[in-house]
């Protein structure tokens, strides 16, 4: 019967050790040296986005104040009416 514990420890023993094994080849630490980094090219490239050629709309301020103060004297508050 003792037998039979020493070789299920001695089995979990090597599942343990395998599975160790596994994960350290799977997720290698990062054993580069400073300049290896720098000069490898990164994990997740950068996205290029493409933007349209043309400028950008002016926006005339003058034109919405002008607006805004025709709406108002149309249309007067309740504490500027009394």
């Amino acid at each position: 019967m003792t037998w039979v514990w020493v070789g299920v420890l001695l089995g979990l023993l090597i599942l343990l050790g395998a599975g160790v094994y596994y994960l350290s080849r799977r997720n290698p630490s990062n054993r580069h040296s400073a300049s290896d980094a720098r000069n490898s090219q990164p994990y997740n490239p950068s996205v290029f986005v493409d933007m349209d050629d043309k400028p950008p709309m002016e926006i005339d301020f003058d034109a919405g104040i002008k607006a805004n103060q025709r709406a108002l004297s149309k249309n007067p508050s309740k504490d500027e009416a009394s």
